[in-house]
């Protein structure tokens, strides 16, 4: 049963949580979902990946050999439901954030939408000392494997260098924008587990770490509370801590598999 939503002004924060990578998708789909059916309030939702993931663009073509470096670092592999590149959801912190064009929230532009929810997260690192731009939106990335490679216009990057990376899905004028925002993640960890020249760079970093660019670690509370503020700053709302719902979960219990990247079993048979 449908559980509607009785306060429109109501917001929600989904708070900090780690799933399988799997989990995660089908849960940012089941709140577009949700949203779409008047459900839910718009929701921002943080969440780290449990065991570590790489998530690859809907229609990406996963890199040779990806699966199997990947089965051996211990990282599973899963589909995201949004385009773009392939992320390291590894020493990050990953949000979505799920809202309507449909009643004016967000625009009906896409960039204008991705400079909306990414006001949010400006806001919230301005909070804790980092002022954060947006990328180019003229920088080509669509040859490169690795979403870290290229900062575009729904990028965030400092002096330059990219430290969130997000992309958008738009369903019957629902919005879901879900992102990595990378804390303390290896240089060298992304473009060892994909082909040679895949994610080479230019001579320097590939990104920026949120803890070296602050001089300092923050707990995932702290974090959580600085993009509550941030988003609350950006769109004029307040947000309440709530659960998913009941509709929500067994959403997910339905849409998991589809997001598997997991290689078939081998062929043990003769042939």
């Amino acid at each position: 049963m449908i559980e509607p939503v009785h306060d429109e002004r109501r917001w929600r924060l989904i708070a900090f949580a780690a799933h399988s990578g799997e989990t995660n998708m089908a849960v940012d789909e089941a709140i577009l979902e949700a949203h779409l059916a008047g459900a839910v309030p718009p929701t921002l939702r943080l969440y780290g990946f449990d065991p570590p993931a790489i998530s690859v663009g809907h229609t990406q073509k996963i890199p040779a050999d990806l699966l199997e470096k990947a089965q051996a670092r211990g990282f599973d592999v899963v589909r995201r439901p949004t385009g773009g590149r392939a992320v390291l959801h590894y020493g990050d912190l990953t949000y979505s954030f799920v809202a309507s064009s449909a009643d004016g929230t967000l625009s009906e532009s896409v960039s204008a939408a991705y400079r909306q929810i990414c006001a949010g997260l400006q806001y919230g690192f301005k909070l804790l000392g980092l002022n954060l731009e947006l990328g180019d939106a003229h920088t080509p990335y669509r040859h490169l494997h690795d979403c870290f490679h290229a900062t575009t216009g729904s990028d965030l990057h400092i002096g330059g260098v990219k430290i969130a990376g997000s992309a958008q899905l738009r369903r019957r004028g629902a919005v879901l924008q879900h992102g990595s925002i990378l804390l303390d993640q290896d240089q060298r960890l992304m473009p060892e587990l994909l082909p040679a020249g895949a994610s080479a760079s230019n001579g320097g970093p590939r990104h920026v770490n949120l803890f070296e660019a602050a001089g300092r670690r923050f707990s995932f509370p702290e974090l959580q509370e600085a993009l509550k503020a941030g988003f609350q700053s950006a769109f004029e709302a307040g947000f309440q801590t709530e659960p998913l719902t009941n509709f929500e979960l067994g959403l997910v219990a339905r849409l998991r598999a589809q997001y598997s990247c997991a290689p078939a079993p081998a062929n043990r048979g003769t042939s």
